[in-house]
């Protein structure tokens, strides 16, 4: 009796074991589904660069992205896509006004900024979300200003170039600077400084600046925080 005892004892803790482990690997399938169901989506920020535009609204396959219009010189929050080709479009807030549609490929747990270019165009950019060295802003230029008859150089204000030669609607690579660096733009092969950039920055932090304008006369630099 007391042999079947025990053995009816070590089936029920067997029976148990078993009942533990299944439900951990359960609640582990669980986490990592919710894991990758987390890492599906793609980050997207809308900025508006298209000098005396109306406010914007963004869509992904006809659905609205953007909470609120976005007007020039401003730029939406980061906001959750879904991964995969999409069609991109700007639209006059409010109304069905299409001013520039296009294709646009996220991938799952990547951020891109999209701005809105001269008013019937669109620029297109995958960020870099690497953190800049200690003491360091982390920045890259993109050049939206139709207004210049050439590329666009970028640099401190003694001079130093940081980005050369950047064409309209292209963007450089990141570069680590002093966050206490004063900047300024220039024509490509110029060393006169055609406006300063304004901007306080915070070590730490990533920041794109772009530039602006469809007449020399309108030419602007902003600067939008990417974290």
């Amino acid at each position: 009796m007391k042999t079947a005892s025990k053995s009816r004892n070590l089936r029920s803790l067997s029976l148990s074991i078993v009942a533990v482990v299944l439900l951990a690997l359960v609640l582990s399938s669980c986490s990592k589904k919710n894991d990758a169901n987390e890492n599906m989506s793609a980050y997207v920020k809308v900025t508006n660069a298209a000098e005396g535009s109306a406010a914007q609204d963004f869509y992904l396959d006809d659905k609205k992205l953007t909470a609120s219009a976005v007007s020039y010189g401003s730029s939406s929050d980061f906001v959750a896509a879904s991964t995969g080709n999409h069609q991109g479009k700007f639209e006059d807030s409010g109304t069905t006004t299409v001013n520039t549609s296009f294709s646009l490929s996220l991938q799952a747990g990547k951020y891109y900024s999209v701005f809105y270019a001269d008013g019937k165009s669109y620029g297109s950019f995958e960020d870099d979300r690497t953190a800049p060295q200690s003491g360091k802003i982390r920045v890259r230029f993109i050049n939206l200003c139709s207004a210049l008859s050439t590329a666009a150089d970028f640099g401190m204000t003694t001079g130093s170039k940081i980005a050369s030669s950047l064409a309209y609607k292209a963007a450089s690579i990141y570069y680590d600077i002093d966050a206490a660096a004063a900047l300024s733009l220039y024509a490509t092969g110029s060393s006169s400084a055609l406006l300063s950039i304004p901007g306080t920055f915070e070590s730490g932090h990533i920041y794109t600046i772009y530039i602006s304008g469809s007449t020399t006369a309108n030419i602007a630099a902003h600067v939008v925080a990417e974290n």
